[in-house]
């Protein structure tokens, strides 16, 4: 079993077991504290966002796919904060447990990764359809999530590589997609919610989503931005280029590549870049822009010139300003 398959199984069952657990001890909880209101949601999500960031900035990543696979008791953690994020919001609305179902919880992580198609719910107008699954399909629907989430997680080139800038990559993902999940069922809990017949345990139509593994084609690329970052300033410095060849020389890129590439690191001029397909793929544009925000970040001189040139490349890629300005703003008070 490669690292990639034993994660993701790890991760499907630690996320299995976080939901039944929060689900029973987010009601036993409210037993004895007020309900949180409407007005409230906004500081639920923020502050579960800003949780799981330091949650998973202060992880410890160490180098390399093992250090990735050893991540994912934080990941784990993380995403229990996600879900109980999501039970407190239901509860904000006035949901009861029984419209808090596995299945709309499962829906909603699901759909906040633009993985809508798991049909698990319909929202039609102000109602939401969800969906009772069987066992089995429920299973099979979190074994896909679990594979999702470590297709993202290994997507970061700086949380594969680097010590410090990946435990600030990690920290950005694990916000931003903390805010979009609690975002999510911020707009599907203000609706009704409607509990439909049951789907029987062997028909799993509702199961529409292909993850696939991670590309690393893209990483040529991603490399030439981060040099082109590295030039902003119109200054090569060594130990920018030593940073440089130092990450390049754990990738999998082909030799004649790596030579390519150190190459341009001592040439002043700017390399073109083609953001076609960080452009195409928002996942892929999501995570060019948290390596640059935490290899900009990791000296702890997070410069105006390397601000703009990150603003221009998310302009381009079409993401919205507070969204990067969320993602700025995770910090680390560790230096590379």
């Amino acid at each position: 079993m490669s690292n990639a398959d034993s994660m993701s199984k790890k991760l499907s069952e630690g996320i299995s077991d976080a939901i039944t657990k929060v689900v029973s001890n987010r009601e036993e909880y409210y037993k004895d504290n007020p309900l949180p209101d409407i007005g409230s949601v906004e500081i639920i999500i923020q502050s579960y966002s800003n949780k799981n960031a330091a949650i998973s900035g202060g992880a410890g990543i160490i180098p390399g796919p093992l250090g990735m696979a050893a991540a994912v008791p934080e990941i784990l953690f993380v995403t229990k904060n996600q879900i109980e994020m999501i039970y407190d919001v239901a509860k904000a609305h006035g949901h009861d447990a029984e419209k808090i179902s596995k299945e709309l919880i499962v829906g909603i992580l699901f759909g906040a990764m633009g993985q809508g198609a798991t049909a698990l719910f319909v929202v039609q107008g102000q109602k939401v359809m969800a969906k009772r699954v069987g066992a089995r399909a429920l299973q099979n629907v979190i074994a896909l999530l679990g594979g999702k989430i470590t297709q993202q997680a290994a997507k970061s080139m700086a949380a594969k590589w680097l010590p410090v800038a990946g435990a600030i990559a990690m920290a950005g993902w694990s916000k931003y997609s903390t805010k979009k999940i609690g975002n999510m069922a911020k707009e599907i809990f203000s609706k009704e919610i409607e509990i439909i017949m049951e789907t029987e345990d062997g028909d799993i139509s509702v199961i529409e989503i292909e993850v696939q593994e991670p590309e690393v084609s893209l990483e040529k690329t991603k490399i030439e931005i981060l040099i082109n970052l590295m030039k902003i300033d119109g200054k090569i410095d060594d130990q920018e280029v030593k940073f440089i060849e130092s990450f390049l020389a754990q990738t999998d890129l082909s030799s004649d590549d790596k030579i390519e590439l150190i190459g341009k690191l001592n040439d002043k001029s700017k390399i073109k870049i083609d953001y076609t397909p960080f452009k195409e793929d928002k996942e892929e544009g999501l995570q060019l822009l948290i390596d640059l925000i935490a290899l900009a970040k990791c000296d702890e001189q997070f410069h105006i010139t390397e601000k703009m040139f990150i603003k221009e490349i998310s302009k381009n890629l079409g993401f919205d300003e507070n969204d990067l300005t969320e993602l700025m703003d995770v910090s680390s008070d560790t230096a590379c």
